[in-house]
């Protein structure tokens, strides 16, 4: 296990921002777990990003960091708003021992769109564009209701017999 995963975990579970900045490269790029098309570089992005995460995730609890000293992935759970959420996290060392890139993974389906509904409202706030946080916070409402709903009702429909 790395300090360095050992302090972006312990970031995570307490919410400590400034404690998850030291384990960032300069130039760190974080791809998101919903589309390709985003990306977050460098410590202005990626602290403004971590400050929306810690805000709306809670019992943040990692229970994987498997890996060697370039390459790691760390696991957590955590709730967001109702939904659970875990994330797998994949992380690319530099030569320093730094984050230079991190790639998420999430599950559930409701709770990855939870994650939608609460960060990207308040992420296209903290860039400027306040049109797209309230278009970004109607447009996930549905989205959301059509996926919780699934998940209870369809979802089980397609379970083993027990």
């Amino acid at each position: 296990m790395s300090t360095v995963t050992e302090n972006y975990r312990r970031a995570g579970e307490t919410g400590d921002v400034d404690l998850a900045m030291t384990t960032f490269a300069p130039g760190a790029v974080l791809r998101s777990p919903l589309t390709s098309r985003v990306e977050f570089t460098g410590h202005d992005q990626l602290r403004s990003l971590l400050e929306v995460a810690y805000t709306h995730l809670s019992q943040v609890l990692f229970h994987t960091d498997v890996g060697d000293e370039r390459t790691r992935v760390v696991v957590y759970t955590a709730r967001i708003g109702g939904e659970f959420v875990e994330e797998a996290t994949v992380l690319r060392l530099d030569d320093d021992g730094l984050i230079a890139e991190a790639t998420l993974f999430v599950r559930t389906l409701p709770g990855l769109v939870a994650l939608m509904d609460r960060f990207g409202p308040d992420i296209a706030r903290r860039n400027g564009r306040p049109f797209a946080a309230r278009f970004l916070a109607f447009a996930a409402k549905p989205l959301l209701a059509m996926v919780r709903s699934g998940d209870r009702h369809a979802v089980p429909l397609a379970a083993p017999k027990s």
